[in-house]
């Protein structure tokens, strides 16, 4: 699944993630900003058929938070 995240992540924010922890985020990616965050949020509601609330999409601000959220869905 975090592979998956990955490479979605890699897609939207046209870069090569080398290591990959549950801390990675805007710090971290130079492309991730609010129009990024909205594709990747877009990419992961096709890829995994699910909707996320307002209230989730103003708590993502690492890949730890996209999993955690990805997990209350019932997804992982």
């Amino acid at each position: 699944m975090t592979e998956q995240i990955k490479s979605i992540m890699e897609d939207i924010f046209e870069t090569k993630i080398k290591s990959l922890s549950d801390e990675l985020g805007p710090n971290d990616i130079e492309n991730w900003d609010s129009l990024g965050q909205m594709k990747l949020i877009l990419a992961l509601e096709e890829m995994y058929k699910v909707k996320f609330d307002v209230s989730e999409i103003f708590e993502i601000f690492t890949l730890g938070d996209i999993k955690r959220i990805l997990k209350s869905k019932g997804v992982l």
